[in-house]
């Protein structure tokens, strides 16, 4: 046996022990401070994620409530804004209501002023046209003798005394061939007549075709 061999195999002393033991690497269990560091590190992993979720909820949440208010402002303007064009539309319609009704009570107005002076205008040409024209009670002494139906049993013309040469002038052979007398009466003013016989009487005087005639005008405005 060597001398190496015997000096491994002997015993060695207590300080030998220790000597070599001082150098050895020592075996430290990380096992929990291992785990405790995860945890905190899932702790601050999961709080953030939870801080982020809470802000992320936050904004979402502004902008659900925004969009809301804004989409319930914007159905509530036009709501509003839809009633108050109705209100608006409304009053224009009554305020063409108002005008048509004016404007059709002024057309009648208008109407009834000018119904008034073609009336008035029409009497005063009638009057000057038998104050000019003593010849006009021809045309109308005519009408009365070609009345139908026709009158019978002695009839008669009443014209005014100062229409007498008119009716001699330019009636007298009418009225003798129809078998017609004349006679004068202050009481029918010139121009006009009346006939007079057995079936029956004519009223042609100025009065009465005056008023034959506004009433078919529908108007009433004395002789």
């Amino acid at each position: 046996m060597s001398d190496a061999a015997r000096t491994q195999k002997a015993p060695l002393s207590a300080y030998q022990r220790w000597e070599m033991a001082s150098f050895d690497p020592v075996t430290v269990d990380n096992s929990a401070a291992e785990q405790a560091a995860l945890e905190a590190h899932l702790r601050r992993v999961e709080e953030d994620a939870h801080a982020q979720g809470l802000a992320k909820g936050h904004v979402a949440g502004q902008a659900l409530g925004y969009q809301a208010g804004f989409e319930q402002g914007q159905a509530k303007g036009f709501e509003e804004g839809r009633k108050e064009a109705l209100a608006q539309a409304a009053r224009l319609a009554e305020i063409a209501d108002t005008f048509k009704t004016a404007l059709q009570a002024a057309d009648a107005v208008i109407a009834e002023a000018l119904a008034e002076l073609a009336v008035d205008i029409a009497q005063q040409v009638v009057r000057q046209h038998l104050a000019l024209d003593p010849t006009a009670l021809v045309a109308v002494a005519r009408e009365v003798i070609a009345a139908e139906p026709e009158l019978s049993g002695a009839p008669t013309l009443v014209v005014n005394p100062a229409d007498m040469p008119i009716v001699d002038a330019y009636l007298k052979d009418e009225l003798e061939g129809a078998g017609w007398t004349v006679r004068p009466d202050p009481v029918v003013e010139r121009g006009g007549c009346k006939a007079h016989a057995a079936t029956g009487e004519i009223d042609s005087t100025n009065v009465s075709r005056w008023e034959r005639v506004v009433a078919a005008l529908g108007r009433h405005k004395p002789w």
